[in-house]
């Protein structure tokens, strides 16, 4: 089911409301899944499905999936959720994602939550808090705003909110005109220091997994320059909501987050979306990031110089890789990332 709505403009006024609803914040960003108090009303509150107040109370993993785009401005565009046979399109971007939860432990599963209302917020520094749309999960859990004609900014968020709890999951665009560079990193074993440690995150909530040496230096470093981050993982999108957790936390730039690898052939994966970006919109990846022979071998597909490929552990230089010695960025960083010029 499909629920249209106009876009809504809403005026925030600290302190207002009934005295049943809690007061609204000042915030003009929100920490999702869980932002706590809010800086505008939305439609509805509570759940639609009793059963599903019994799930979250149950289960109290946060689990949702929210879409990211990249493409050229006025499209073609592809979101994360594109069919990996799918050429990219001109169509609005569908903001698209999944509402659901699990057990603390249990985090390579997850239970939907269907039946209930989602709704899209931004925020503009002229015009406050606006909605741009509001529907309904489906069985599955999933939605789509698929006609809102709204393009977040690159690095704005647009929030989705599940209404009946007011937890939320982030989209972001990145369209960029061809000739943009861009910067292109694997993430397990290579922003964290093994395949290891998404696989102990999603056993235990508690569990943050460990880093690679100054990796997220790295990336601050590049995005400083002005270079925009692509964050091209082979996980699979059900796992956004960890990926999403665990960059935040280390402060790592805001990028898309490209996710959703069912196939045991990462490397077709990867070069799949690694030819979207060089040769569907035009990019320059001027460097790219991995640990593994199936980054080297997607980066290579897509003629990145061996130069520019940086392979971090114990393939670093393989294949005629540059490596990255050491298990730690910092050097690398000193002695190439800051001698490159701004990306103006």
């Amino acid at each position: 089911m499909r629920v249209q709505l106009a876009i809504v403009l809403v005026v925030t006024a600290v302190g207002c409301g009934s005295s049943s609803e809690p007061p609204l914040t000042n915030a003009v960003t929100l920490s999702c899944p869980t932002p706590g108090n809010l800086p505008f009303r939305m439609m509805s509150s509570g759940f639609q499905k009793s059963g599903n107040a019994a799930l979250v109370k149950q289960d109290t993993r946060i689990k949702d999936e929210a879409s990211d785009t990249i493409g050229n401005p006025g499209g073609p565009f592809a979101s994360v959720y594109l069919d990996p046979s799918a050429a990219p399109n001109s169509n609005p971007v569908d903001y698209h994602g999944v509402k659901a939860v699990t057990g603390a432990n249990q985090g390579i599963e997850q239970t939907p939550i269907p039946g209930e209302f989602v709704s899209a917020w931004y925020h503009d520094d002229a015009m406050g808090w606006i909605s741009i749309g509001r529907t309904m999960t489906g069985d599955d859990g999933s939605y789509d705003l698929p006609d809102t004609g709204y393009v977040a900014p690159n690095g704005s968020p647009v929030y989705t909110m599940l209404e009946a709890d007011g937890t939320c999951a982030t989209s972001y665009n990145m369209l960029l005109p061809p000739g943009s560079k861009v910067v292109v990193t694997d993430i397990d074993g290579t922003l964290t220091t093994s395949d290891q440690e998404l696989l102990m995150q999603l056993s235990d909530e508690s569990y943050v997994p460990m880093m690679m040496g100054a990796a997220n230096t790295l990336m601050q470093t590049w995005s400083m320059k002005g270079y925009p981050i692509v964050y091209l993982t082979a996980r699979a999108n059900e796992f956004r909501a960890e990926t999403a957790q665990w960059l935040g936390q280390q402060m790592f730039p805001i990028g898309v987050t490209i996710t959703g690898s069912n196939s045991s052939d990462a490397q077709a994966y990867k070069t799949n979306w690694l030819q979207r970006m060089v040769t569907t919109f035009g990019w320059d990846i001027v460097a790219g990031y991995g640990n593994a022979d199936t980054d080297i071998g997607a980066y290579q597909a897509v003629n990145i110089p061996n130069s520019q490929i940086f392979i971090v552990g114990p393939l670093g230089g393989d294949m005629g890789s540059t490596a990255i010695p050491n298990m730690d960025f910092s050097a690398h960083i000193t002695n190439y990332v800051d001698a490159q010029p701004d990306n103006n």
